[in-house]
């Protein structure tokens, strides 16, 4: 019996377009020039975006390892990419004013709601505990919670769980386990639902849940055999239905 359903986040609940990943991308990458050569930096704007993109090699890394930096670390790991050719000032207000313009520009340019997202969460929250486990990418939890706001779902989730708050990423079967903790549900009676054969359908089963694949035609390893695939939202009733009876 499935008592609690989480769910990922990114490609499986929202989606960001290409329109919208462009102008958060040079939003970012603005926003940090401006406040850097307003504090003598001698570099130039494409200078700031190569260093954006050093930072992302950097981030592939680690998040390679399960592990996960929160936006603070990330703009350290860009502020070390510049400081070969100069050096940074330390000042709390400057981190506080870099960290902010790395973060933000993501409300400017919020992703959409994959089609169906909205009525299917408001349908199940009467009938089982809501999860939310989310590997995070440059935008971090905090400003996640807002565009969930923004997007009219944030009240659906009883537990909201994001990698860079914990510092370890799906795959890793504890991010599962501390949200289950939250929701008070056994890793046997609750059910994940992802569009990610690895970091989703085995993350959640190497954790003992059950998992359904949304909206991949990749094929499952052989141990994930019997997995539910469906091909979009929409169709998750009638798995749960399935695995009531």
């Amino acid at each position: 019996m499935v008592e609690a359903i989480t769910f990922d986040l990114w490609g499986t609940l929202i989606r960001e377009t290409p329109e919208s990943a462009r102008k958060v991308k040079e939003a970012r990458t603005r926003n940090l020039y401006i406040l850097l050569e307003a504090q003598g930096y001698p570099g130039t704007l494409e200078e700031v975006e190569a260093a954006y993109e050093h930072v992302g090699g950097r981030l592939q890394a680690i998040w390679s390892r399960h592990e996960d930096v929160g936006p603070e670390g990330q703009v350290q790991l860009l502020l070390e990419a510049l400081d070969s050719a100069w050096k940074v000032p330390q000042d709390r207000m400057l981190l506080a004013n870099l960290e902010w313009a790395y973060v933000s520009p993501v409300l400017k340019a919020l992703p959409v709601l994959d089609p169906g997202a909205a009525e299917l969460l408001n349908g199940l929250r009467n009938q089982y505990r809501l999860g939310l486990i989310c590997n995070t990418g440059r935008t971090p939890g905090t400003m996640l919670k807002i565009v969930l706001q923004r997007l009219g779902i944030v009240e659906q989730f009883d537990v909201l769980t994001f990698s860079d708050m914990l510092g370890i990423r799906k795959p890793d079967p504890q991010i599962f386990h501390l949200t289950l903790e939250q929701l008070e549900v056994s890793a046997d009676r609750a059910l994940h639902v992802g569009d990610d054969p690895s970091t989703d359908v085995l993350g959640a089963r190497h954790a003992g849940m059950q998992a359904v694949l949304v909206g991949s035609s990749g094929v499952l390893q052989a141990e994930d055999q019997g997995v539910r695939a469906i091909e979009s939202l929409s169709a998750l009733p009638r798995i749960l239905e399935e695995v009531r009876g």
